[in-house]
C-alpha cells in the first residue's frame, strides 16, 4: 500500500471537519507555512472536482468581532482593520462533500 502525501492527508483531514493551519501541520508533521503553500494547491484542485468543495471559515478579531469575510488569502491577518488589534483567530478550512 502507497503512502499518502502531505497533501492527500491534509485534504483526508480536512474533508468533513474545520481544521486550522497550526492543527493541520501537528497532524501531518510539517511546519504551518508549509501547510498553508499546500493549501493553495489543494484549493485549485477542490475547484476542479465537482463533488467537493473548499471551505473557508474566516479568520475574526477577538476583540471587537470583526469578521475577515472578504480576505482572500488562507493565511491569519495580521492586526484587525477596525481597532487595530492583533488578537487574531486564525482561519479554518474544510473540504464539504456535494
Amino acid at each position: 500500500m502507497a503512502e499518502l502525501t502531505i497533501r492527500q492527508l491534509i485534504m483526508q483531514s480536512i474533508t468533513g471537519s474545520l481544521c486550522s493551519s497550526r492543527q493541520l501541520a501537528e497532524l501531518v508533521g510539517v511546519p504551518e507555512r508549509q501547510v498553508e503553500d499546500h493549501l493553495t494547491h489543494i484549493t485549485k484542485s477542490v475547484a476542479r472536482d465537482r463533488t467537493r468543495r473548499f471551505v473557508l471559515e474566516p479568520s475574526r478579531c477577538r476583540d471587537c468581532a470583526f469578521v475577515f469575510r472578504d480576505r482572500t488569502r488562507l493565511t491569519r491577518p495580521s492586526r484587525c482593520p477596525r481597532c487595530r488589534s492583533e488578537a487574531i483567530s486564525p482561519p479554518r478550512y474544510g473540504i464539504e462533500l456535494r
